[in-house]
């Protein structure tokens, strides 16, 4: 891959409202091309239990009890070097029945959310990201800065984040933050009413996507 590429991500607007939508952000079109970073920087995946197909397509010796789920769900395993065991000569060896967390997964949204790691354990995915570019109309801009609105909060509330149950992780926190953004269109909080109101309207919403996940296991 050419480290100085640049790669169109689309308009932003019409990006950021198929990530709001839960069917589209099921099975996201990403143009990859022939980059397998996010599977060359893996720490393995949750597989539910109705993901008959994929996880009768990966052997046992990869797969481990989800011990958070109680339906029977499955963990991925990662190689010792991070790499995906389904990462067969630079392509997935189970791409049609690949997991919903693959088929889920954009990169694009580092980019959006400007949670780019190019230094710690995330560099190799920080660094592809970082190569996105969107084009922008004036609501999207302010999306955007809604966005970044967002993820300055999860971080300043992040005990309260983690206490309910949310993890703290660059993927996580940025599709975190795009899913709570429209709550800062109108601006930051001013006072600290404002402040406890935006934090429970926000766990709000984050359960209320989470709920939505793990109706489709």
């Amino acid at each position: 891959m050419d480290e100085e590429a640049l790669y169109d991500a689309g308009d932003f607007g019409s990006w950021i409202s198929n990530r709001l939508d839960p069917i589209a952000a099921r099975d996201v079109a990403v143009a990859c091309g022939t980059c397998t970073t996010c599977c060359t920087t893996f720490e393995g995946i949750s597989i539910a239990h109705d993901e008959t197909e994929t996880l009768a397509a990966i052997s046992s010796f990869h797969l481990r009890a989800d011990n958070r789920a109680a339906n029977g769900a499955k963990i991925l395993i990662a190689n010792p070097d991070r790499t995906c065991p389904m990462l067969v000569r630079g392509a997935c060896s189970i791409y049609s029945v690949r997991p919903r967390a693959c088929r889920a997964f954009d990169c694009r949204s580092l980019a959006a959310a400007d949670l780019i790691d190019t230094e710690g354990p995330g560099a190799a995915l920080g660094s592809r990201a970082d190569q996105w570019v969107f084009t922008y109309d004036e609501d999207a801009k302010m999306r955007q800065l809604a966005v970044l609105d967002a993820v300055e909060f999860i971080h300043r509330h992040g005990v309260a984040f983690r206490s309910r149950g949310f993890t703290y992780e660059p993927t996580v926190t940025a599709t975190q933050a795009i899913q709570i953004h429209e709550l800062f269109l109108g601006g930051k909080p001013e006072t600290e009413a404002e402040e406890a109101k935006l934090l429970a309207e926000a766990i709000g919403i984050l359960r209320h996507f989470a709920n939505l996940s793990f109706a489709r296991r």
